[in-house]
């Protein structure tokens, strides 16, 4: 997928799960800073972090489904 399919796809998750996905994934946070930022729990964002990833692979999955299908 192209960059710009990536960055689509990363505009439909969660507000939550896309901020901590973009500040460890794309700014290189760790997950101390970005519990820190957002104050919650560095629990929190490494559960968020994960739970972004499981999103972004159903989403390229089926991304990537349609384009076949196509």
């Amino acid at each position: 997928l192209s960059a710009e399919k990536l960055t689509e796809l990363i505009t439909q998750m969660p507000d939550g799960y896309r901020t901590v996905f973009n500040l460890y994934a794309v700014e290189e946070y760790t997950h101390k800073e970005i519990a820190e930022q957002l104050e919650i729990t560095e629990s929190t964002s490494k559960t968020q972090y994960r739970k972004a990833k499981a999103y972004m692979r159903k989403l390229i999955a089926k991304e990537l489904k349609q384009t076949i299908d196509q």
